[in-house]
């Protein structure tokens, strides 16, 4: 998933909950809707690394390396609900 650092959190949680918590971010710095094709280059060539890693890492390995992802899953002082919204 490609997303601004804005939405990363979000991202993380509205995967989460559809049973991808593990999933793959690549994330750049927000605002990107004014940039000219010169300035998201650089911002996509950073990323790239990313998304090759999240379309070949076997599952287990992507999960060891998001081991400290479990905070932005279930933050603590969050109460769930077992009925999704």
């Amino acid at each position: 998933m490609i997303v601004t650092d804005t939405f990363s959190r979000f991202a993380r949680r509205m995967s989460s909950t559809q049973g991808f918590p593990y999933v793959v971010i690549a994330e750049t710095p927000n605002p990107i809707r004014q940039l000219e094709p010169e300035a998201l280059r650089p911002r996509a060539e950073a990323m790239i690394q990313t998304v090759i890693d999240g379309l070949t890492l076997p599952p287990a390995e992507i999960q060891a390396r998001m081991k400290d992802v479990v905070n932005q899953i279930h933050p603590q002082g969050v109460a769930r609900s077992t009925i999704p919204v």
